[in-house]
């Protein structure tokens, strides 16, 4: 009859081989994530609010016909959506999420390429190209902010 205290022992090790394998087999699911979707969207959120009040501190410009505080608001806010964005980008993310995230990522690129355009030209006092700009970013951003609904983000 074998030793209660090594039957014990043996039975801890498979319990603990059995319980490691079973987290490989979940993080290889979620595309080597483990966190929810819940934890996801919070860790999200928790960065949105803090770039957010960022943001908040920038003033808008006053006139859009005043290529000078385009300029200076542009020029306040591209770095700091720049970092939001590429905070975000670290998180993992359940592999379930990967098409709105492919999506999501896809527009914040081209919002923030359109309000790069948007500067430059605001820089050489052309009304039009920025205007133009300007009116792509509107588009890019709304439809992020559609993705970033549907996905529960408040940002």
């Amino acid at each position: 009859m074998p030793h209660p205290r090594r039957f014990a022992t043996a039975a801890a090790f498979v319990l603990i081989a059995v319980a490691t394998a079973t987290v490989v087999v979940v993080v290889a699911e979620s595309g080597g994530s483990a966190t929810t979707q819940e934890e996801y969207v919070a860790q999200v959120n928790a960065i949105c609010a803090e770039y957010g009040k960022k943001l908040d501190a920038i003033p808008p410009p006053g006139d859009l016909s005043s290529p000078g505080s385009v300029v200076e608001s542009l020029e306040q806010a591209i770095p700091i959506l720049e970092e939001q964005a590429k905070e975000i980008r670290k998180l993992d993310h359940p592999s379930k999420l990967d098409n709105d995230i492919d999506e999501l990522h896809r527009l914040t690129d081209e919002s923030l390429g359109d309000l790069r355009r948007a500067l430059r030209a605001a820089s050489e006092r052309a009304l039009y190209p920025m205007a133009t700009a300007l009116t792509a970013f509107g588009e890019a951003r709304d439809e992020a902010k559609a993705v970033s609904s549907r996905l529960g983000f408040n940002c």
